[in-house]
């Protein structure tokens, strides 16, 4: 018969507020395969009031 051990991994305090705190942004970002927006956009106006950001080329991702 197989022993089994569980550990409990109390979280801390700043674990909880961010969990992220040990990868970058940019990690998080590629992690995600973003697409990437910098120099491929249209703004399209919406006549009231509202804009919309269509992304010209969707294949191009945060590297």
């Amino acid at each position: 018969m197989k022993k089994i051990i569980c550990k409990q991994n109390n979280l801390s305090r700043q674990d909880l507020a961010n969990p992220f705190r040990n990868m970058s942004y940019h990690e998080r970002l590629v992690k995600a395969r973003i697409v990437d927006i910098k120099d491929n956009f249209i703004v399209e106006n919406l006549g009231n009031g509202y804009e919309r950001v269509k992304v010209v080329d969707e294949s191009k991702l945060v590297e």
